[in-house]
């Protein structure tokens, strides 16, 4: 029992970065200014990042699961926003390997 306490205490902090980030709209995509979506674009695949590393060997849970499905469809809007929008993108998926 105090075990379980000992890592509730050490290991809930870890798990509250996956839910950090705001999922917006479309349409809250839509009018974002460049800047905004370039800097929100690179904090998500940070994040997504930070999560991959983080459940790489532990595994999700079916609610992180979904958070983390969010995340991903979430660069893919915000990257096809970029691309419309002709906004260059810098290599942070590269930069994060």
């Amino acid at each position: 029992v105090i075990l379980t306490i000992v890592l509730t205490l050490f290991c809930a902090p870890a798990f509250a970065f996956l839910y950090e980030v705001v999922i917006p709209t479309d349409e809250e995509i839509a009018a974002m200014a460049d800047d905004k979506i370039l800097d929100y674009y690179i904090s998500v695949l940070i994040e997504r990042k930070a999560a991959e590393t983080f459940h790489g060997k532990a595994g999700f849970t079916p609610k992180e699961y979904n958070k983390f499905k969010e995340l991903l469809g979430l660069i893919v809007v915000l990257r096809q926003e970029m691309l419309k929008r002709e906004i260059d993108v810098p290599p942070v998926e590269e930069w994060l390997r």
